[in-house]
């Protein structure tokens, strides 16, 4: 989500903005107290300093992508995964034969960006057991949890389950870029922002990595997980890491290492992980340039009475 613009001018009425303004000061400082009385009863876990360091391995990461465009009378959205490889010479690139997802009539729109959501996660996750199978990398880095988000079922925690059932020898890892979760307390706030009080940059918590069952009810196949900081604040800088079950305490570090090493300096996660981000990455200006084209085409062969399923939304910009 981008919150700034360079080519838009604000034009809200002044006085509507100091009362915006206003109102967002008075929460950020209940925010502030609240968290402010609560710290005192989180007892964080044990930690570990971690030092970075390369390691001569073939890594590959793999990510999703997807986008809405708003026609006039529903919805369509673009689906894709790819997956960056380096194997130690050059960078190559596997990718998934991407989608279009429509809107059923009187589907809601957020059961519409729901279904988005899971489809986008399912395609990764089916081309991330294609390059454990193909490429057999070291380290493979999946962009988003291999703890199933509870909301999602269905034919996602199968092909989760199936990439965690893999016979190999690669070392796969999630890394969730806007972890959510609240493992480590009874509290009503996220254990990022509990662990940003405490840990350093560099440092992981909890150290060994905590173990739960990621498909309860269903199966009983654990995950373990750990919080990684790679960024001081004011930005979100702690990230989720979560592993493979056979991976042990020492290649934990390993790993937890290697991504302190590779991380985006501005951004926090690996270098790999944002090539993969920035390539997969359907954008507006994307969607608006696919939609041009194919307007232009589809609408030089039929009358202009027939446009009225192609024309967008009130509102969208794209031409």
């Amino acid at each position: 989500m981008t919150y700034q613009d360079d080519d838009e001018e604000v034009k809200t009425y002044s006085q509507l903005v100091a009362l915006l303004e206003s109102s967002l000061a008075s929460f950020m400082d209940k925010e502030v107290e609240r968290f402010k009385s609560m710290l005192s009863l989180f007892q964080p876990p044990p930690s570990v300093k971690v030092t970075p360091s390369n390691k001569e391995w073939r890594v590959a990461a793999v990510d999703g992508g997807s986008s809405v465009l708003s026609f006039a009378d529903v919805n369509v959205a673009f689906i894709a995964a790819l997956a960056v490889i380096d194997d130690g010479r050059e960078f190559r690139r596997t990718v998934s034969k991407p989608k279009l997802l429509t809107q059923e009539y009187g589907e809601p729109e957020g059961d519409f960006a729901d279904r988005v959501d899971v489809e986008r996660e399912t395609m990764m996750l089916m081309l991330a057991q294609r390059v454990v199978r193909e490429e057999s990398p070291d380290l493979l880095v999946v962009d988003g949890p291999l703890i199933p988000r509870p909301k999602y079922v269905g034919e996602y925690v199968l092909q989760l389950k199936t990439l965690l059932s893999l016979d190999s020898e690669t070392m796969v890892v999630g890394f969730v870029k806007r972890p959510q979760s609240r493992y480590l307390s009874n509290l009503p706030l996220t254990d990022r922002a509990l662990l940003s009080t405490c840990l350093e940059k560099f440092s992981a918590s909890p150290w060994p990595p905590a173990t739960m069952t990621a498909f309860e009810g269903v199966s009983d196949t654990p995950v373990r997980y750990t919080y990684l900081r790679l960024l001081e604040e004011p930005e979100s800088g702690v990230f989720r890491i979560d592993m493979h079950p056979s991976i042990d305490n020492l290649t934990a570090y390993e790993i937890l290492s290697y991504l302190a090493y590779t991380s985006d300096p501005q951004k926090g996660p690996p270098s790999i992980l944002m090539k993969a981000d920035e390539e997969v990455k359907v954008s507006r200006r994307l969607v608006a340039e696919l939609y041009r084209s194919c307007f232009t085409t589809i609408a030089s062969k039929a009358e202009p009475r027939l446009w009225a399923p192609l024309v967008l939304r009130w509102g969208e910009k794209v031409w």
